[in-house]
């Protein structure tokens, strides 16, 4: 059996293929499956978080609109004429009723570059007189350095007079043309947070609000104003804007890592899809702290003033925690279906592969030619595999009728020519004929007519049976033909069909082995002998006869003369006689000798015939004469 270098088996790779798109399929989309949820989760917090951030944003810029509003028009009524800040009814009914549905502004009032205050306090209904904060006094004394300007927002500050944090909306008053001093609206650190997502959020997210590097807004701004702000009864002035802002805490001072952090920060690249959802003004960013990953979105104001707000929220890693469970759960899913998915791919590939396999082991045995040991297939329900195992049945039956056909012909034809009409395309039978150069040989039995006259049939039969038995397997082992049976005499050709060389020799070689055969041995009890003759020449191969009875011969001069040789044999007492054309084409024509120069039959001119002296045949001094044991 040839070996299989390099090769598989149909198992192992219809197996590998399944298990290599099992493990390729659900990976992947386990892979992608688990990295788009990631993403979608991520992308729906941001999404989310930008929109409580714009909210945010925009519930403080409405908050500081309404005081910028109020201010520009008492600004724009004072300077009409319309309103006099000098007048007690500006501060005990007009004033009360602008601010009327702000609860939350802690006091509004007017610091002259003087240094002096005078203000409405809404929670008492009084009117205040008072020496101005200090970082107030600076405000009104660079205000008229402009001129007329829009109201504009302070950044939140400690204001000693009110002694609080609060965020200030600031216009300049001119009357008559003269500049009196500042409007400013004071609104409580707190009363701004109030409309913002400042609690710790239930699903992890910290919101938060920073104006440059201090915090204004957070979860923890409480518990640090406890322990570190001032309280009212503090006498602490601030003499600088650094002094009034120490109050609020830096980046780095709530507790926050990710805050503290904050020049860590990485920015994060959410792909096309969900940028154009979101706001140009929206930033993402990530960092890793103590091998947790957050999120950091942030959102700076739209509005172009001195006060640069941004509003945030990061993710606290606990955001993802249910989410990672879920992830958890569709990864035990996805194993299960893989483990699953490889014992199916296991049983798939043995049951296709097993009707390959009896296909593949029948195939080896028809190729080594050992029809007896042809299986028979069994039925699929597959139907292309039992469409195979229908036609390989058919075709292992076809192949036994075709060899018992075969053995059936060759008792009747040669195995040449009846492989060469199994082999042929055409229902005729018929075998084309050809003319080619070929030796002849013809062997006849001496004295066999006259014991056959005497003998019973069927000893005749049986006698002959066995001759040619072992005559026939001499010429086929030299290569020759046996042609046909003429009663006891044989007509063999050599080279008539396949080509065989030395042709003249294997003619020559056969007489002579046919001769040893019958001088050593006994046929059915019976010593028989025999003349040759050997003829090589130009003839004619093909079928003959009619086309409901034809035969395979050969026929020509050449077959003719190797019988008027045989028979020659009689007159000149040789056994086996040559013609000079087969002596001719002889390896070593010296083998053979010149027996005489004779007119065979059908010849106008005489020919040389040869003989040949045969070792252990003709060394016998007498030959017996054929004699019947009957």
């Amino acid at each position: 059996m040839t070996k299989r270098h390099g090769r598989f088996s149909i198992f192992g790779a219809l197996l590998a293929g399944l298990l290599l798109s099992s493990l390729v399929g659900i990976g992947l989309t386990l892979y992608v499956g688990l990295q788009t949820a990631v993403e979608n989760t991520r992308d729906l917090w941001i999404n989310m978080t930008s929109s409580d951030l714009a909210d945010a944003e925009r519930a403080v810029e409405e908050r500081l609109t309404r005081l910028a509003n109020r201010n520009n028009w008492i600004a724009t009524k004072v300077a009409e004429g319309i309103l006099e800040p000098d007048s007690p009814s500006f501060w005990s009914e007009s004033i009360p009723s602008l601010i009327a549905g702000d609860a939350d502004i802690a006091t509004i009032g007017i610091t002259t570059p003087t240094g002096e205050f005078i203000g409405y306090d809404p929670k008492t209904h009084t009117l205040l007189r008072t020496k101005a904060d200090l970082l107030d006094v600076k405000i009104a004394q660079q205000f008229p350095q402009a001129g007329p300007a829009q109201s504009q927002p302070l950044f939140p500050y400690w204001q000693s007079t009110l002694r609080q944090v609060v965020v200030g909306e600031a216009v300049p008053l001119f009357q008559s043309g003269e500049y009196i001093g500042v409007l400013i609206q004071y609104l409580p650190l707190p009363g701004l947070s109030r409309d913002l997502p400042m609690r710790e959020q239930d699903d992890g997210r910290t919101p938060f609000v920073i104006v440059e590097n201090h915090i204004i807004a957070h979860p923890s701004l409480s518990n640090w104003q406890r322990v570190n702000m001032r309280t009212e009864n503090s006498a602490f002035i601030p003499q600088t804007l650094e002094e009034a802002t120490s109050v609020l805490p830096r980046l780095d001072q709530i507790g926050d890592p990710v805050l503290s952090q904050r020049t860590r920060w990485q920015p994060v690249d959410l792909g096309d899809s969900i940028e154009k959802a979101l706001d140009q003004r929206l930033n993402v960013s990530q960092v890793v702290i103590n091998s947790n990953y957050n999120i950091i979105v942030t959102r700076k104001s739209s509005q172009s003033t001195a006060v640069p707000i941004t509003f945030g929220m990061h993710f606290a890693p606990s955001v993802f925690d249910t989410e990672g469970r879920r992830l958890d759960l569709l990864l035990w899913i996805g194993a299960a279906v893989l483990i699953g998915a490889l014992i199916t791919a296991t049983m798939i590939a043995r049951y296709f592969t097993q009707p390959l396999k009896r296909f593949s082991t029948a195939i080896r045995a028809l190729e080594e030619g050992n029809l007896k040991s042809l299986p028979h297939l069994p039925e699929s329900r597959i139907t292309e595999f039992n469409d195979v195992a229908t036609s390989f049945n058919k075709m292992v039956h076809t192949l036994h009728d075709r060899e018992r056909i075969g053995r059936l012909f060759g008792k009747f034809l040669p195995p040449e020519i009846a492989h060469q009409l199994l082999e042929s395309q055409s229902d005729t039978g018929t075998i084309p004929p050809n003319k080619c150069v070929a030796s002849t040989l013809f062997v006849d039995l001496q004295g066999f007519t006259s014991m056959s006259e005497k003998a019973d049939p069927q000893d005749v039969v049986d006698i002959l049976n066995a001759y040619f038995t072992d005559a026939i397997a001499v010429i086929e082992a030299n290569n020759g033909i046996v042609i046909q049976y003429q009663g006891d005499a044989i007509l063999a050709v050599f080279n008539a069909v396949g080509e065989l060389p030395n042709h003249a020799d294997a003619a020559l070689d056969t007489a002579i082995s046919l001769q040893k055969l019958v001088h050593t041995k006994q046929f059915n009890g019976m010593t028989l002998r025999c003349r040759c003759g050997v003829n090589t020449g130009e003839l004619v191969a093909g079928s003959a006869g009619a086309p409901g009875r034809l035969s395979f011969t050969v026929y020509g001069d050449t077959v003719n003369s190797a019988a008027r040789l045989e028979a020659m044999n009689k007159e000149l007492g040789t056994k086996i006689l040559i013609g000079e054309s087969t002596r001719n084409r002889l390896n070593d024509p010296s083998r053979v000798k010149l027996a005489k120069e004779v007119l065979l039959r059908g010849r106008t001119e005489t020919t040389a015939v040869y003989t040949i002296h045969i070792d252990g045949v003709d060394d016998t001094s007498t030959e017996s004469q054929a004699t019947s044991r009957i």
